[in-house]
């Protein structure tokens, strides 16, 4: 299957439909190859690689939706080449990180936004407004860090 990359809020990004696994010779920096085959599938996420500089290598993230957002569409109209900014209107960006429960000191792995991401940047305070998060821990249910959108170790 050819590179499926699209111009997202203005910034080149390669899109990774469902079923399209991260490829693993490019020197992706902060890829990890078995969490990213967790991923393939997921109902509310699709991945994406960023050049944040032409001489950088490209970092993965994850483009998460709450919205109910038909993302098997979605798939189809960027490998069409239709897509467009409107169709990423209600995503916000993510990245995976370990975190703990202040309260029960859970360890999860979880997808969190990326508040300091260039794309999405102008609209940011819009999209977190709209957005739904997951506010309590899944094992004592003492609120979460702010702006988690996934747990991915249920």
């Amino acid at each position: 299957m050819g590179r499926l990359t699209l111009r997202l809020d203005g910034r080149e990004v390669e899109y990774l439909p469902a079923g399209e696994p991260a490829p693993t010779d490019e020197g992706v920096k902060n890829l990890d190859s078995l969490e990213d085959r967790r991923l393939l599938r997921h109902e509310r996420m699709r991945r994406i690689l960023v050049r944040l500089l032409p001489a950088w290598p490209p970092l993965y993230y994850q483009l998460h939706w709450s919205d109910g957002s038909d993302l098997a569409a979605l798939d189809e109209r960027v490998r069409a080449g239709t897509a467009d900014d409107a169709d990423f209107a209600g995503a916000v960006v993510t990245e995976l990180r370990d975190i703990y429960c202040r309260s029960c000191e859970a360890g999860l792995r979880v997808a969190v936004v990326d508040t300091g991401h260039v794309i999405f940047a102008r609209d940011r305070a819009r999209r977190l407004n709209a957005h739904q998060f997951i506010k309590s821990c899944p094992i004592c249910t003492a609120p979460l860090l702010p702006h988690v959108t996934e747990i991915l170790d249920e």
